[in-house]
Order: C-alpha cells, then sequence, then structure tokens
C-alpha cells in the first residue's frame, strides 16, 4: 500500500474523532422528532422549508406552543421533514446546517430549528445562515456543525425527506399529515393552533 493511501484511510478513520465527530454517523439514532414519542397517540409529519415564511408562521405560532403543550405529555408527537423548496436561495442549505446539527445532537437540533425559524427575515435576505445559529449552539458545537456539513450523507438525508414528500404527493410548504385514530388528514398550508 502506497504511502499516501495509507495517510488517506489513517485521515478517514481518525479525523472525524479528533473533532469530536463519530465515524458511523451517517444517520442520526431516531427519526428527526421535534417532540413527544413515537407511541404518542396523534403524529404529525411536517414537511417544512426553513426559508418559506409560512412555514415560519406555523413553527412560531402554532408548532411551538403544540411542543409545550401536548408534546412534554406525550399526547402528540410531531416528525420533521426537511422539504426546502427550489424556489428558496438560502432553504437547501439551512437544511443542510439542521441535519448537521441533528448528527451532533438532539438539543443542538432543536436550537438550530428554532434559530432558523426565530432569524428567518434576516439569513433568507442574506444567506449568512451561521451568524444567524451563533447564539443558539455554543461555539464548539458550531464548529461540530459546520465540519458536519462537509459529509455527503447530510445531502442525502435532505434528498430521502424530498424524495418521501414527493411520494406523499406534497407540492407545497407547510404540508402537514396528522395521524390519529388509524385515520390520516393531509392539511396543507398553515393551520391555528386552537384548530
Amino acid at each position: 500500500m502506497s504511502p499516501l493511501l495509507k495517510f488517506i484511510l489513517f485521515a478517514l478513520i481518525t479525523l472525524p474523532s479528533v473533532f469530536g465527530l463519530k465515524a458511523q454517523n451517517s444517520a442520526p439514532p431516531e427519526e428527526a422528532l421535534l417532540g413527544g414519542n413515537l407511541d404518542a397517540p396523534i403524529r404529525i409529519d411536517l414537511f417544512s422549508d426553513y426559508q418559506c415564511p409560512a412555514c415560519r408562521k406555523l413553527y412560531l405560532e402554532t408548532i411551538r406552543p403544540i411542543l409545550k403543550d401536548y408534546c412534554e405529555a406525550n399526547k402528540v408527537c410531531i416528525v420533521y421533514h426537511d422539504f426546502p423548496l427550489k424556489s428558496h436561495q438560502y432553504a437547501r442549505e439551512a437544511a443542510r446546517y439542521s441535519q448537521a446539527a441533528l448528527r451532533v445532537g438532539r438539543r443542538q437540533w432543536l436550537a438550530v430549528v428554532d434559530a432558523l425559524y426565530t432569524n428567518q427575515p434576516a439569513w433568507s435576505q442574506d444567506g449568512k445562515i451561521e451568524a444567524a445559529l451563533a447564539g443558539a449552539v455554543s461555539p464548539e458545537d458550531l464548529q461540530k456543525i459546520k465540519k458536519l456539513l462537509s459529509y455527503p450523507y447530510i445531502n442525502e438525508a435532505i434528498d430521502r425527506d424530498l424524495a418521501l414528500g414527493q411520494n406523499r404527493k406534497v407540492a407545497s410548504t407547510p404540508t402537514l399529515f396528522i395521524n390519529a385514530s388509524g385515520r390520516e388528514q393531509k392539511v396543507v398550508g398553515g393551520i391555528p393552533y386552537p384548530v
């Protein structure tokens, strides 16, 4: 084996651990759960785009209260699916940051999701996503997230969510699939919290 090949193999094996990353980190340990558990009586699959103003409104005005009032009591489970629209210039990059944060840890991912929606008016204008996340996670976690952005499985995870959405006939965001008592209801667009 050539010295160059040995060096490349060594780097591929050791560099992730040097930076605090797991080498076998291609998928998060569970689905991207915003809240609740998979055994909750109601499951909401949310297909969303971080740069979509309607998605931001849904997250801030409806999803946040559901997380607090229903997910904490495990009455509702919300599964998040990235569905960046091509018409939104920075949506895919935001989804990449989200996917990378999910692999750093659930706490970090939830903070990134919240920061992306909260700070959407700023980063959606200039593409400075990293600046929007600076206060949401520690500098060390942000560095880990940035390093993971280069891993191919980040894009693969987004592509899987997009394919799942396309198979379920998602054409716009936000789109929710609400499952309860063996029935599913598709909801396109925002839905007020009282509903």
